[in-house]
């Protein structure tokens, strides 16, 4: 799976800083939405963002539509970009790019926020795909975990 995500940061093109270094991820995410019907309608969720020096904070999103056949239910798994500071995480996210297809069929998918934060993201499972809705995808309710 590590392999997924790093072909999905490499492809939607933030793996490489412009000085030619590698860019660490500040962190890891794993979302969970529910679509109110499959590929139509409103999709809701949460997720957990596990920064590097191991803290975990909680979070609601809403505005990401999930497709998957059979089920209303799917998770996907990235890392995050450009994060100072936890409270930078939350905000509306626009596509970067998004359509990137991996091995297996999954879909990958870059959004980034008005603070520079990015989010790399690829469903789990065959057949998922992820697309934001057309006023993007919002986080929100970030707390931090005990």
């Amino acid at each position: 799976m590590s392999s997924l995500l790093l072909l999905a940061v490499l492809i939607c093109g933030i793996g490489v800083a412009a000085a030619g270094e590698e860019v660490k991820p500040s962190g890891k995410v794993t979302v969970t939405a529910t679509s109110v019907a499959v590929g139509l309608g409103w999709t809701w969720g949460h997720g957990v963002l596990t920064l590097t020096d191991g803290s975990e904070y909680a979070f609601r999103i809403s505005g990401l539509d999930v497709v998957a056949v059979g089920i209303s239910q799917a998770t996907a798994v990235g890392n995050v970009y450009y994060l100072t500071k936890p409270s930078d995480f939350e905000g509306k996210y626009v596509a970067v790019s998004a359509g990137a297809v991996l091995g297996g069929g999954a879909g990958a998918m870059s959004m980034k926020n008005d603070q520079g934060v990015v989010i790399t993201i690829t469903g789990v499972g065959q057949g998922v795909s992820l697309n934001l809705s057309v006023s993007g995808m919002s986080i929100s309710d970030l707390k931090k975990m005990d």
